[in-house]
């Protein structure tokens, strides 16, 4: 397994700090869930996960909010610090060698029940991510860069920024955004083809491991449904913005001593 102590290049360095540090193609129109351009590697597919490392890697990064609130900041402030440790944790886990690695973002719930004022801070923060570290993110990792969710319907403006990422590579990170698992079921159930063929994600692999930080065992408006099937799941303790390289080096020993049976 690839060492975690090496951070991210010089080149992403200012890009990925939290805000804690810092104080101190689509055509327009198309209303598809997904960028997925129907060309993902086969071996995401086919091949059986490394006994010791996941392939698919999700996260859902909980805590943001909280961990603010802790420190007198606002929500805006909380996700700003979120999506920079999430820049920190994707180039750690795609070193490690996961193949994909896919966050949750926010549900359609979330952009539409929430206060006006955290929901614009919720996709402005992301949308200068996808602009300044992402780019640089994904190719440093030969990565390509998926959405999934109705973020075109919900939060349009992100549109720009991510035409203008990579949509090839051999490795993956997957932005799930205005995104609810539930929809894609029921979608997919509703289509005339094959069910699990309709699936919004169905040219992902299962899930390998599921992290939920923030401490609470629980899932979050049906997050990859059926990609968890066979999961492991951890839901540790730190607040998403205060989940160290560390504490993921952790996470990933802890899965390599893990028996996986399948059912056998």
């Amino acid at each position: 397994m690839t060492s975690l102590e090496h951070g991210p290049s010089p080149s992403l360095a200012h890009g990925l700090m939290s805000v804690e540090a810092a104080h101190g193609a689509v055509s327009v129109g198309d209303t598809s869930p997904s960028t997925y351009d129907g060309t993902a590697p086969t071996s995401w597919n086919r091949s059986m996960p490394d006994e010791k490392t996941p392939r698919h890697l999700a996260v859902i990064p909980d805590g943001n909010r909280r961990w603010a609130s802790e420190r007198g900041l606002t929500p805006t402030d909380g996700h700003r610090a979120g999506i920079a440790q999430v820049g920190v944790i994707a180039h750690a886990a795609l070193q490690a060698g996961v193949q994909v690695f896919s966050f949750w973002w926010g549900s359609p719930a979330n952009l539409t029940q929430r206060a006006p004022t955290e929901v614009s801070g919720i996709v402005s923060v992301l949308e200068t991510w996808l602009r300044e570290v992402a780019p640089d993110l994904c190719h440093s990792l030969g990565a390509r860069f998926e959405v999934i969710g109705r973020y075109r319907e919900l939060c349009p403006s992100l549109e720009p920024a991510i035409q203008a990422l990579p949509t090839e590579g051999e490795k993956a990170i997957v932005l799930f955004m205005a995104y609810d698992g539930r929809e894609e079921i029921k979608e997919a159930a509703r289509g005339s083809r094959d069910f699990e063929t309709s699936l919004w994600t169905a040219h992902l692999p299962p899930v390998d491991l599921l992290i939920r930080t923030g401490g609470g065992a629980h899932f979050s408006a049906g997050f990859l449904l059926w990609l968890l099937a066979e999961s492991q799941l951890s839901f540790p303790d730190p607040l998403w913005p205060a989940f160290t390289l560390k504490d993921f080096q952790a996470e990933l020993a802890r899965y390599a001593t893990t028996e996986r049976r399948f059912g056998r």
